[in-house]
């Protein structure tokens, strides 16, 4: 018991001392504390559990633990100071290597928020450096990365930017997608309308880009190929904005709601850390879009020609493209066979098969400077 502070004078914020009562004197009391606190220590001595101070030296008190183990066995195992020392004891002991927590010890401890996160999102993705061959291959996954945050993302947070980045990636890492960023972002991008990140096949990339969000992007998309991680989508592989609720929605399983879209993960092994281990070679595609954006325009306006319908003058042929088909794939808009162009070309003005392509005026005013900074 800590003893009390006295104090020297009286304070006015204290309530004023009480009355002395009429009885024995000071004197009487002192002497009845120190015959019950000699009595204390008689019967402590006596029972063991207070041993004397050697001439008043330093002392201890020694004080009884209630608590028994079930098994001292098990107690001496969960108690060894290593692996080795526990299998002394119990050889049968399983190998802690064989379920993937060897360095378990080796990470520093989980604070509760990660572990709250992760109850309600599922596990993280593990760390990983997506590091191209050559200088050219690193600068294409920067590129294509950047291109997919901004288009996506460019109007939320950083967050919202994070979480497109970590899905675009997971894709990279699972078996069911392809093994590089480019080939991810831009996949199926030769169809108009028709692809999986839908700014790739819609025109939209005729708009030119906000340099401030341009380079927000491109920080967020260097340091997600880096390594870092995004734990607040999880192992997301899918998402959609938060105004639609698409029919592939109900088959996969809902990690979180960052910003404007909803992200989702495969179900089963499919959706769990096991299965994203593709390895990354390190080559990257030409980017995309593998359809011209001017072409994707038209396609969706009903005014253009399919892909499949013949290589267009002046435009890059099908063939020099990645995962381009040769034949048309259903879900584009077909058009009317037209003539053939005419055999001489100007260079500087290359005629298209579609008549309807050479005119003006098929790109709108406000993505006629496409690609440029804004100033």
């Amino acid at each position: 018991m800590k003893p009390e502070l006295s104090l020297s004078a009286r304070s006015a914020w204290l309530d004023p001392a009480p009355e002395k009562p009429a009885g024995p004197g000071r004197g009487f009391w002192a002497a009845l504390a120190a015959a019950v606190l000699v009595a204390s220590l008689a019967l402590a001595l006596s029972s063991g559990q207070l041993r004397p101070p050697a001439a008043f030296g330093p002392y201890h008190v020694s004080v009884p633990v209630d608590f028994r183990p079930y098994d001292p066995e098990r107690w001496a195992i969960m108690n060894s100071g290593s692996y080795t020392d526990a299998l002394k004891i119990d050889p049968t002991l399983p190998d802690p290597g064989s379920v993937g927590y060897a360095d378990a010890t080796a990470l520093p401890p989980t604070d509760p928020a990660t572990l709250r996160d992760e109850a309600l999102v599922g596990p993280p993705a593990k760390s990983y450096a997506f590091r191209g061959l050559t200088a050219l291959d690193r600068e294409r996954a920067h590129y294509c990365l950047t291109a997919a945050i901004y288009y996506e993302a460019a109007s939320e947070s950083d967050d919202g930017m994070r979480g497109v980045a970590q899905t675009v990636l997971n894709r990279v890492r699972h078996p069911s997608f392809p093994n590089s960023v480019c080939g991810v972002v831009f996949q199926g991008s030769q169809r108009a309308g028709v692809c999986q990140f839908t700014f790739s096949c819609d025109g939209a990339m005729a708009r030119a880009p906000s340099k401030p969000n341009w380079l927000r992007a491109s920080r967020i998309a260097s340091a997600a190929l880096g390594g870092y991680v995004f734990p607040k989508v999880g192992l997301a592989t899918h998402y959609h904005t938060t105004a639609i609720w698409p029919r592939w929605g109900k088959s996969l399983v809902m990690t979180n709601i960052v910003g404007a879209h909803i992200f989702h993960r495969w179900r089963g092994r499919w959706g769990m850390p096991d299965a994203f281990r593709a390895p990354y070679p390190g080559r990257e595609p030409v980017p995309g879009p593998y359809l011209p954006v001017a072409q994707q325009l038209a396609i969706l306006k009903g005014q253009g020609v399919a892909p499949g319908a013949g290589p267009l003058p002046g435009l890059t042929t099908a063939a020099a493209l990645p995962d381009v088909a040769a034949a048309p794939l259903p879900g584009t808009i077909a058009s009317a066979p037209v003539a053939p162009p005419p055999a001489a070309a100007p260079a500087t003005a290359p005629i298209y098969a579609d008549p309807r392509l050479n005119q003006s005026g098929q790109i709108r005013e406000e993505f006629s400077k496409s690609g440029e900074w804004k100033r």
